[in-house]
């Protein structure tokens, strides 16, 4: 059995990430991927699908924006 210790002045716990958010923003990554590629309907004239990728592109900027917020601020 090994055991880890660490410094009393240290905040380890605070420095990973969880494995939630890592699926989190894992699935985020790729919603962003496919709303850009809908997104390009704004350019070639389809305009909902457009509007839609737009909105699936800018929804997992917005929640890492919220992450970070909680993290550090």
């Amino acid at each position: 059995m090994v055991y880890v210790m660490s410094s009393p002045g240290s905040n380890a716990e605070g420095a990973g990430v969880s494995l939630r958010n890592a699926v989190l923003l894992l699935c985020s990554l790729f919603i962003f991927h496919l709303g850009r590629g809908w997104a390009r309907g704004l350019v070639e004239g389809n305009y909902l699908l457009g509007v839609v990728g737009l909105l699936l592109a800018l929804a997992p900027v917005v929640w890492l924006l919220f992450v970070i917020r909680e993290a550090y601020f």
